[in-house]
């Protein structure tokens, strides 16, 4: 196995374990990443997912060992197997659960792709974010979606070409990070714990109807924004999540889902 999980109330996190590797991305580990995602989605005990790496470094992209295999393979394995790396990713962003990264030391290519596919991202100030893959004569294909999401097309465009390393509070300065804490531990957990704390009091309906409100805002034609957005409104309201969370507001007590409630975990 290349991931492991822990687990506390509400939050499940999804440690990359290959840290000999600086937990890079193979096959193995992107089958068990899909699958894995998969699950936690099904999981009703999972509120939400944090992705964090063992050892020294987050995630140092694509096994380029694994990579140059795949060159290799021919045109039609080796155009698959970046399909399947980019569809990861884009599971990731669409997972109906928020997810948080949690990124210490190194986030390589596909390291700071992963990164950007979540909804937080969270370092620390000795960590570092690198798209150097124009040094190795490449380019970061299909992460680029999630970094221009994250940074704008001009600062993309600065990254991609330039390759340099980013350290933390510049990160968080160009949009790459949300939130920058010293280097140490505690402090990158309790910065982790108080997001998703503040996202368990969110409806988990609701939560996952904005992330598919904000994707269908920004990829619409102008004049079919009002009618997506007045639909994505009216359908929230009419839903038995709204009407326990205005009850619970009028009611002046915790929403059902807020855990240690009646309804929420404990």
């Amino acid at each position: 196995m290349t991931l492991e999980l822990t687990r506390a109330a509400g939050v499940t996190t999804l440690w990359l374990a290959r840290p000999e590797k600086r937990n890079a991305f193979h096959g193995e580990m992107l089958s068990e990443i899909e699958s894995t995602l998969a699950a936690l989605e099904a999981d009703t005990a999972t509120r939400v997912i944090v992705i964090a790496g063992r050892g020294k470094a987050f995630c140092a992209g694509a096994d380029l060992a694994w990579m140059a295999a795949q060159a290799k393979d021919g045109a039609a394995v080796n155009l698959a197997s970046a399909e399947r790396m980019g569809g990861i990713f884009h599971k990731v962003s669409a997972c109906r659960k928020p997810t948080i990264a949690r990124v210490h030391g190194a986030a390589m290519g596909g390291g700071v792709g992963l990164a950007s596919a979540c909804d937080f991202v969270v370092a620390t100030e000795a960590a570092f974010f690198a798209l150097s893959e124009v040094r190795l004569g490449l380019v970061p294909g299909v992460i680029s979606p999630f970094v221009v999401r994250r940074v704008g097309p001009a600062k993309a465009r600065a990254l991609f070409m330039l390759g340099d390393r980013v350290p933390g509070p510049r990160a968080a300065s160009l949009g790459l990070a949300d939130t920058c804490v010293p280097q140490d531990e505690a402090a990158l957990d309790a910065a982790v714990a108080d997001i998703a704390g503040r996202l368990l009091k969110g409806g988990p309906e609701a939560l996952y109807a904005c992330k598919r409100l904000v994707d269908g805002v920004q990829y619409r034609d102008p004049g079919e924004v009002l009618r997506f957005t007045a639909e994505a409104i009216s359908t929230r309201r009419a839903s038995a999540e709204a009407r326990e969370g205005m009850a619970a507001f009028l009611q002046k007590r915790p929403a059902a889902w807020i855990p240690g409630t009646d309804g929420g975990a404990a």
